[in-house]
């Protein structure tokens, strides 16, 4: 009996197959639009966006990525995370550049609850002589606490703190996810109920 002749087989595949216009602009177009994937100038400016907003401190970032959540649907979570992240990431950097203490003491006033400036407070010792791994558990808990505001919090950690940027990017990212997969899910949900109920 006869062994298949499995390399001629799929040399005769490859062959019909016309690989040029599998990569063409309009092929790639169109397979992303299959996918219900957003045009990259949409993408882009979306990211810009979140980036630029979440660098306001005291604005907060949910109705935004609710807002993302209704248009571009599930694509909305990756461009709320990174963009939430790169501005976290620039607000640090440049409080911790330009860190001056009465500044920082001035935004902490702002904070408004007692509760609030207690807990910054007790950040604020944060990275001096602890362990990274008791930093990141204490930013973990912080980007998650509902009464320390997201935006103001990377200016306050960058300029108030001894906090390393590894820890914080660390724990901005998985504070991000977890927001935002609530707050874009709520997006996505109220849009399919609105179009559900149109005629």
């Amino acid at each position: 009996m006869a062994q298949p002749d499995f390399v001629g087989q799929a040399q005769h595949l490859v062959s019909m197959v016309d690989f040029s216009s599998l990569f063409s602009p309009t092929t790639v177009s169109t397979s992303a639009a299959a996918i219900g994937l957003p045009s990259l100038q949409v993408l882009v400016s979306s990211l810009l966006l979140v980036t630029a907003s979440d660098m306001v401190p005291f604005v907060p970032c949910q109705p935004l990525a609710i807002s993302m959540g209704a248009t571009l649907g599930v694509w909305a979570f990756p461009v709320c995370v990174t963009g939430q992240t790169m501005a976290g990431i620039l607000a640090f950097l440049a409080s911790r550049k330009a860190a001056d203490s009465q500044q920082v003491q001035q935004v902490l006033d702002g904070l408004g609850s007692q509760q609030a400036r207690d807990k910054f407070q007790e950040i604020r010792q944060l990275g001096t002589q602890d362990t990274e791994e008791k930093v990141l558990l204490a930013l973990v808990g912080l980007r998650l606490a509902p009464f320390f505001p997201f935006s103001a919090g990377n200016y306050l950690l960058g300029g108030g703190t001894g906090v390393g940027l590894r820890p914080f990017i660390i724990a901005t990212i998985f504070g991000c996810l977890l927001s935002n997969l609530l707050s874009v899910s709520i997006g996505i949900g109220g849009s399919e109920l609105l179009q559900s109920q149109l005629p």
